[in-house]
């Protein structure tokens, strides 16, 4: 026999589960509501800020003066300085000060016919100033997410950025077949730079291996920090010959720009891969065992090998790797 408990129960959800699954419906349509409306073009942005103006405009018709509406007018300001710019912001601000300024007039009676003028000014005034602190916060918001991305001593990309690029070249290597190469940069003796000139001269040193790289690739490829004295260069659509001729292009650089300066090196260990990699981390660990090949072969020198080579084992880099000396 059913208890009052288990009855109350059914009766406040009849179907188990009920309303827990149309309170995570309704989170994911607010959700993806919100995201269609920070992310679609401009023409809807306008739209919907006027449709909201407009939104408001009529309640606070509807209701008169006896409901104050103020609060309900920072909505359409605040989705157009927040979604679209701050001018966007700050013409919805006028529009919506004199929107309610002309209610006011139309729907109020005052003592005084200045008044409502006034009213209008500081409200607009009060409109303006949330359009600013809304503009600074979008600003603080795209800085940090700018610094999210970027090595904050040398000003390239982190290593989240290149593994995210990595993933978009793998999935366009996998739908157009075509090869892509990793290379894994590592400097040699920079600890002896670091003891011996200190770290304020090895971080000049990384910041200049940094602007190397970034000015002898092609616009397409993306070069990165990957940590400590190592960088990656991701070099989609490239197959081994054109990934050869770039690499020596930048060993080349490197010893002209960097070893004039400082006595280090660098040892390279570039993959291209015929057949899309499983997943970046295999890019990288095969990219990384090829450099460490070449530091035991006695540094100074650019290793390359396919993916997959004839040899390949889970267990070691590419089969059939070559190696050329830097200069």
């Amino acid at each position: 026999m059913e208890s009052a408990e288990d009855l109350q129960a059914r009766t406040r959800d009849p179907i188990p589960g009920t309303d827990a699954r149309l309170g995570q419906e309704g989170r994911g349509l607010g959700a993806r509501f919100a995201h269609w409306a920070f992310s679609a073009p401009l023409r809807p942005k306008i739209l919907l800020s006027l449709l909201l103006l407009g939104i408001v405009a009529l309640l606070d018709t509807v209701t008169g003066n006896e409901l104050s509406f103020s609060i309900f007018y920072l909505a359409p300001v605040s989705y157009a300085g927040a979604s679209i710019s701050r001018r966007a912001g700050l013409v919805v601000a006028i529009l919506s000060s004199a929107t309610w300024g002309y209610l006011e007039v139309t729907t109020g009676s005052f003592s005084v016919a200045w008044i409502p003028y006034w009213n209008a000014g500081v409200r607009l005034g009060f409109f303006v100033l949330v359009n600013e602190l809304i503009e600074g916060l979008r600003r603080s918001h795209a800085t940090q997410r700018a610094l999210a991305r970027q090595d904050s001593l040398t000003g390239i990309a982190n290593a989240r950025v290149f593994h995210e690029h990595s993933e978009r070249a793998i999935a366009t290597s996998r739908r157009t077949r075509r090869p892509l190469t990793v290379a894994y940069v590592d400097l040699d003796r920079f600890k002896q730079v670091n003891d011996a000139l200190g770290h304020s001269e090895g971080d000049r040193l990384l910041r200049t291996v940094a602007g190397v790289l970034s000015d002898h690739v092609r616009s397409t490829d993306v070069v990165a920090r990957l940590g400590g004295d190592e960088f990656g260069v991701l070099m989609p659509d490239t197959d081994s010959a054109s990934a050869r001729t770039s690499l020596e292009r930048i060993a080349d650089a490197l010893a002209r720009e960097v070893g004039t300066q400082w006595p280090v090196g660098a040892t390279i260990g570039a993959v291209t891969f015929v057949e899309p990699p499983p997943s970046v981390d295999v890019a990288l660990r095969e990219a990384d065992a090829l450099m460490y090949r070449g530091k035991a072969e006695g540094r100074g020198r650019i290793v390359q090998a396919p993916w997959p080579g004839p040899t390949d084992r889970a267990d070691e880099p590419s089969g059939g790797p070559t190696t050329a000396t830097v200069a």
